[in-house]
This record gives structure tokens, sequence and C-alpha cells, in this order.
């Protein structure tokens, strides 16, 4: 991934130590800077294992996307937010240690998938390798962009969004009416928000 110009917004992956990423959240909130934890809603089950209630987790702890400038976002972690530390990698042309960041579309449709009910967690480091560059054309996920393919040990067709390393997550089962196949397009080698 090439590096961005530091006044350029974009969505930074950012670390958030001592999974302090809802408290983080609510600062930039109230400096009015747009962030995004994406989370789960899991059942509470007491001991006799009988659901009892639900409650929200971070899918993902320890890291929040900041929609931002990396000068903005430099100048807020070396005040109020400390205990934030941009995700790294190299810089496809100088090799470098460059901020990660995940290009707008990607980012919405990874949003719009975590936030759909249908929304499975899968392994960051599922194979996407194989499979199919598609587009969904109806439903909740009309307009997500991802790779169609089998889950592993099970029948199920999927969308599967990832961030490479962090986070992946898959659709409800889909059929393949409701996909249609794009161009495909050459496999970067540089780390982003790969769907």
């Amino acid at each position: 991934m090439d590096k961005l110009d530091s006044d350029v917004v974009a969505w930074y992956v950012m670390r958030v130590t001592y999974q302090r990423e809802l408290s983080a959240a609510e600062l930039l909130n109230e400096m009015g800077i747009e962030n995004y934890i994406p989370t789960v809603r899991i059942k509470i089950r007491n001991e006799k294992g009988v659901a009892t209630g639900w409650k929200t987790e971070p899918l993902v702890h320890n890291y929040i996307f900041i929609h931002e400038s990396y000068s903005r976002i430099y100048e807020i972690k070396h005040g109020k937010l400390e205990h934030l530390r941009f995700m790294m990698e190299k810089d496809s042309k100088t090799g470098r240690e460059c901020p990660q960041y995940v290009p707008d579309k990607q980012m919405q449709d990874f949003i719009k998938v975590v936030r759909t009910s249908g929304m499975k967690p899968v392994s960051p480091d599922i194979d996407l390798r194989k499979g199919d560059r598609v587009r969904v054309v109806m439903g909740p996920f009309e307009g997500v962009e991802g790779t169609f393919i089998r889950m592993p040990n099970r029948h199920e067709k999927r969308v599967i969004i990832k961030i490479e390393g962090i986070a992946a997550v898959a659709t409800v089962v889909l059929k393949a009416s409701d996909v249609e196949k794009l161009e495909s397009k050459k496999e970067e080698k540089h780390k982003e928000y790969h769907i």
C-alpha cells in the first residue's frame, strides 16, 4: 500500500492499548471525528447455560478505524489519546513502513456487512486466493464487493470481507443468482483491506 499525503482523509487502522477502544471512540465522538469499531452481539448465559440477555462487544479487541487525515490523527494521539498507535505496513514504492489505511469503498462494504444481523465473524486467516470476485446485486448486501467462496467444512457460499491480519466477516448464505462476477484484477502485493 502506498503512503498517503498527510492531509488526505482516509480510514486509518489504529491499535488501542488495553482494550480502551470504546473510551477512545467516545473521546473521538466528542471531538467530532468519525470513527468505527466493528461490534457483535453475544448472548449472555448463566451458569446453567440458559440465555439471559445480550451484550455488545468489539468484533476484534484493541482496534479502531478513524476517518481523518494522518496529520490530524497524529496531533490528537499526541494530545488527548496517547494510547492510540498507527498500524504500520510497507510502502509498495519505497519499502518503508507507513500507516495502514482502508480505501473508502472497502470500508463502506465492511461496515455494511458488520452492521447487518446476518454477518458471521470468520478467521482473518481464511484463504481468499480461491473464488471469484463478485458484487452482490440484491438483498441487504446489495453493492458489497468481495470474494464468493465456500466456507471451510460447509456447503454454504458467502461473500467474505477481510482486513488483512485484523478481521474478516462473512455475509449470510448467498445464491449464485444474488451476485454478479466482476472482471478479475491483478492481485496487488501490498496489504490493504482485502475483500
